[in-house]
């Protein structure tokens, strides 16, 4: 069935569209800086979620990105498409030809003439996603919620840590603060597979700190439903509302890495990770202080 063309009026004929991700990606750069907050905005989220760009709506992308639909429309005619529709397609035809292993995300790297990038060229693009996902999880970061997480976190008798592949890095570096803290826990994760005994010791009394993104270890999300089975309280990193980690009770936050040529950031996670251990170390030093501020900010912005 063919899809109905957006209400929108025409592009500017004189602006051309980009023919392809990249060449959005870097037009989006080069006029970031002169783009209106509420596109700036929806830019924001389309450096750092090309995926759901991809598969959503307009609505689902404007509510995703804290805009209206009409801002999404304006957007797409701003870069010289007809409307949401031409748009979307540039983003699913990188879906179409995102290579799958890492040999090929190399392999993806050359240019047309088959040489590699630059070494400079490579330290834009990632930097360009570094810092695109920053943005993001700094737009969308509720105060409350991070607060919430801090609690169970500093509250805990152990601290349970699991993430794997490419989460790893941020659980082992979450576990080296947390240990420097003085911070009791426990990285779930061993060569000899006793990963189900380990989270067998965890109680109520304990907390989890789990990453888990797309597309979702099964073993994380057995160990997941572990930990929920036996009451341990969690806090969980994804990057879905309807990823298989979410908690019925607890903190979760949706927190979406961007990439560049298939190479996933992991900059949000590790800010993150960073904020709650020194709050963390903060709380548990100063308990009565912490309380103390936070009945003073609620004093103060009642």
């Amino acid at each position: 069935m063919r899809r109905k063309a957006d209400p929108a009026p025409m592009a500017d004929p004189a602006s051309t569209p980009p023919p392809d991700f990249d060449e959005f990606r870097h037009l989006i750069k080069e006029r970031y800086a002169t783009l209106p907050r509420r596109l700036t905005q929806l830019a924001d989220f389309v450096m750092s979620s090309p995926d759901d760009f991809a598969l959503g709506t307009v609505s689902s992308v404007a509510s995703h990105a804290g805009v209206q639909p009409s801002t999404v429309i304006r957007f797409a005619r701003l870069f010289g498409f007809a409307g949401f529709s031409d748009m979307q397609d540039v983003f699913r035809a990188r879906l179409r030809g995102r290579p799958h292993t890492y040999r090929d995300r190399i392999d993806a790297l050359r240019q047309a003439d088959g040489r590699l990038p630059s070494v400079m060229t490579l330290l834009d693009g990632f930097s360009d996603a570094f810092e695109a996902s920053l943005r993001t999880m700094r737009l969308h970061m509720e105060g409350d919620r991070l607060e919430r997480a801090v609690e169970i976190l500093s509250s805990s008798e152990t601290v349970y840590l699991l993430g794997m592949r490419r989460s790893a890095a941020v659980v082992e570096y979450f576990s080296y603060l947390l240990g420097k803290l003085g911070v009791k826990n426990i990285v779930v994760g061993s060569a000899t597979n006793m990963e189900t005994e380990i989270v067998s010791f965890a109680t109520g009394r304990d907390a989890a700190f789990i990453i888990s993104n797309t597309p979702y270890a099964p073993r994380t999300i057995d160990l997941f439903a572990q930990f929920e089975a036996q009451g341990t309280r969690l806090v969980v990193l994804t990057d879905s509302p309807f990823s298989a980690v979410v908690p019925a009770d607890g903190v979760w936050f949706e927190l979406i890495e961007a990439d560049f040529k298939g190479f996933r950031a992991n900059s949000a996670g590790m800010v993150l990770i960073m904020t709650l251990a020194a709050a963390i170390g903060e709380r548990r030093q100063y308990p009565a202080d912490s309380q103390k501020s936070d009945r003073s900010r609620t004093r103060t912005t009642a």
